[in-house]
């Protein structure tokens, strides 16, 4: 019988701590009232809501009045993006955007409805270590575009932008900022003042909180650009419609204070746990690569590969760990990565790519059962693979690769 394995894929989840779901549960139960109402139920449960906004506001040093609550990241920067410029376009001409093809899947989806509004999209080159070419921003930038969006910090490679650089430049021009600080968020320090970002994105199931719950951090002057028209101004400054998820609410802020307290020792402690995972690997194993800048970036998200051998072969022979593949499967073909590919990785290295997460619970024996379970995959796959001896030999496979897919035979 196989045991539950290590997870070690905090970077698409994290589990609701005991400590927020006891804090949430009362307002599933007892204090469940709308906080638009007038009575004691409605009074309590508005002032559990601002007390949660307090809490999400002092993790990022933003003002109360600068936090709406929404359904989470994806929301968050779909109101941020699509309504921001659709509004500069309509008012003030600025009718381009920015953004990068490394960005997680919600901003390239953003991108793509406002290519249907007749918005032109620009895409930021990335170089490739996974940081943006500053010098084709300077370049890019002027005053036709109205806003810019980028991840502070990478989904898949954990590659960290310096988003006060940006918002600099992007200012200089008039271009409005928004990042979506979704893997940044609770984990390494944020403050929206020193940054000076003009709107930020992140959801509370990344920190320990509950699913369903994120929030948009905005500029109090930038209201206008996202306000609903006609909407309630009494639920949530008048961003959102419907009734507030109060027990939700409360446990992001829950969630926000626990990440604030404990954000500096978990720092160090998933450092020295990179560290460990990597020397380990390293020192047993030939042909590994670190997609991403080794100099900048959150120690929790590790994005290696492991030549000859496919990532999600990789992923499925190593049974006591739950990581994530850096690439996806579609019938008989499999596609690389689109960060990878924006990065400008070799076909084959992106094709043996993993996604490695380290989270609060994670300890040095997870960290030991994942190497173990790495070098023995690697090598084993690496024992059937015809590509392996390709690369031994100091083969060009290059010509093997076609485009993004790739027959990727073990």
């Amino acid at each position: 019988m196989i045991s539950v394995p290590r997870y070690l894929d905090y970077a698409a989840t994290t589990p609701c701590s005991g400590e927020v779901l006891a804090a949430m549960i009362p307002f599933f139960t007892e204090c469940y009232g709308n906080p638009n109402s007038l009575h004691i139920f409605g009074l309590k449960a508005l002032d559990a809501l601002e007390s949660a906004r307090k809490s999400v506001s002092d993790l990022i040093s933003a003002e109360i009045e600068e936090i709406v609550f929404t359904s989470g990241a994806t929301e968050s920067s779909r109101m941020a993006i699509e309504r921001t410029v659709t509004y500069l376009a309509s008012k003030t001409g600025r009718n381009k955007f920015i953004t990068t093809k490394s960005e997680h899947k919600s901003i390239l989806d953003c991108a793509d409805y406002l290519k249907s509004r007749d918005i032109e999209v620009i895409y930021l080159k990335v170089k490739s270590d996974g940081l943006i070419d500053f010098d084709h921003l300077v370049d890019i930038l002027d005053e036709s575009i109205g806003l810019m969006s980028i991840c502070m910090v990478n989904n898949e490679t954990g590659v960290l932008q310096d988003i006060g650089r940006i918002a600099d430049l992007c200012h200089a021009k008039g271009t409005l900022l928004h990042s979506d600080a979704t893997q940044g968020f609770g984990k390494i320090p944020i403050n929206v003042k020193d940054l000076d970002v003009d709107f930020l994105s992140a959801s509370g199931h990344k920190i320990y909180g509950p699913k369903g719950i994120g929030i948009l951090f905005y500029k109090k002057s930038y209201k206008k650009f996202i306000r609903v028209p006609l909407a309630n101004r009494d639920v949530e400054f008048g961003l959102r419609a419907g009734t507030v998820p109060v027990a939700l609410c409360v446990g992001m802020g829950k969630a926000s204070e626990f990440a604030k307290s404990t954000m500096a020792t978990d720092l160090i402690r998933i450092t020295n746990l990179r560290k460990l995972l990597l020397d380990n690997l390293f020192e047993a194993l030939p042909e590994i690569h670190i997609n991403g800048s080794v100099e900048s970036n959150y120690p929790g998200i590790v994005n290696l590969s492991f030549r000859g051998c496919e990532g999600e072969a990789l992923m499925m022979e190593c049974k006591r760990i739950a990581v994530s593949s850096g690439s996806a499967c579609t019938s008989n073909k499999l596609s690389i990565s689109h960060v990878l590919e924006a990065m400008g990785t070799a076909p084959d290295i992106a094709q043996s790519s993993l996604r490695i997460s380290i989270g609060k619970p994670t300890n040095d024996s997870d960290i030991l059962i994942a190497t173990e379970d790495l070098i023995s995959a690697t090598t084993k796959l690496r024992q059937m693979s015809p590509i392996w001896d390709m690369i031994k030999a100091g083969m060009d496979i290059s010509s093997i690769f076609e485009g993004k897919h790739c027959a990727y035979a073990v």
